[in-house]
């Protein structure tokens, strides 16, 4: 389970659009439940994939979505549509790298998807062979 903080997503999107989309009790300051409740939400979203907890060798892709997931729900939350959500391609995007990762169509260190070079390597020069 990722654990953010409201400092965390710093940045990612403007304070007050923030503070507006967890302001449950129209009180001007961030709802702790509020965010507690979308973390929990954006978490359960990464989870999903994978069918139960994420696996401990996808745990830092995880939170990255996870992160992503919370800020796509948090401009929701803030009434925002997908035209004006600049997360929700990027949390499509994750979605569908983490089910890569669960289905084994992909792999977090190249070792399956054909990148890596299983062979030596031959270095030639005009005399033959160097190694």
């Amino acid at each position: 389970m990722t654990r953010l903080t409201i400092d965390d997503l710093a940045g990612c999107m403007p304070e007050q659009q923030l503070i507006s989309a967890l302001d449950d009790d129209r009180d001007g300051a961030v709802d702790e439940k509020a965010f507690s409740a979308a973390l929990a939400s954006a978490n359960a979203r990464a989870e999903a994939v994978f069918g139960g907890v994420v696996p401990p060798q996808y745990a830092a892709t995880a939170d990255y979505a996870v992160k992503v997931f919370l800020l796509d729900l948090l401009y929701r939350r803030h009434g925002d549509g997908d035209g004006k959500n600049p997360w929700i391609r990027e949390a499509e995007a994750q979605e569908a790298r983490l089910r890569a990762l669960a289905a084994g169509t992909e792999a977090i260190d190249a070792s399956s998807d054909g990148v890596v070079i299983s062979k030596s390597a031959k270095i030639y020069n005009a005399s033959g062979v160097m190694s």
